[in-house]
């Protein structure tokens, strides 16, 4: 219950403090949805499933984008853990897969690039990955599964992994590079680079 306390007044004072914080919209945004939500389900019990279920896909796709404050984060994470460690929690799915998007914005800086619209609605709907098709050398064609927040250094470990290649030195040996309609290459990422694929 201490921590479970510490998270509920942290919440309340970020959700009230966050308007006249500094920073961004987007990153107050993502703060003040962040308490709202922690506070829903640390304090209170869900009664609308359909409504808890849209606030978890909403943070989904915020901290996809968005950090949110320094102050809050440690109680985010932990929130978020919990969440996902409570036998027969609900929604331990969605808050493993937040936690996850958190720390890859914070480790990478987030999506640059906003949805598409069906991509959007993907997400609404609890649809989080998609199948990209990757062209290796020789016109060998992969399907990989990307999530919301994969990045070049996903794909290249997962396909350094299948040829048997498991040391870090390797995956710096590959680069990916992105292909339009038109068939023209127009970017390149690998080696460590954080770019996002989606």
């Amino acid at each position: 219950a201490g921590m479970a306390g510490t998270v509920w007044e942290r919440v309340q004072l970020e959700g009230q403090g966050a308007p006249q914080s500094q920073g961004s919209d987007a990153h107050r945004c993502l703060s003040v949805s962040s308490c709202v939500l922690t506070t829903r389900s640390c304090g209170m019990k869900c009664t609308a499933r359909d409504s808890c279920q849209k606030g978890w896909r909403l943070l989904y796709i915020l901290t996809a984008y968005y950090k949110c404050s320094e102050v809050l984060k440690p109680y985010l994470l932990w929130h978020l853990q919990e969440t996902c460690r409570s036998p027969g929690a609900q929604f331990q799915g969605i808050a493993k897969a937040c936690e996850q998007n958190l720390k890859k914005t914070f480790q990478f800086g987030g999506r640059r690039e906003f949805p598409s619209s069906m991509e959007l609605k993907a997400m609404v709907a609890g649809r989080s990955a998609k199948r990209q098709l990757f062209l290796l050398p020789g016109g060998i064609e992969r399907h990989l599964k990307i999530k919301t927040c994969s990045v070049a250094l996903d794909v290249i470990e997962e396909m350094c992994y299948e040829m048997g290649l498991h040391r870090p030195e390797a995956f710096d040996e590959y680069v990916i590079f992105a292909v339009t309609n038109g068939g023209e290459s127009w970017g390149q990422a690998g080696g460590g680079s954080p770019h996002f694929l989606l």
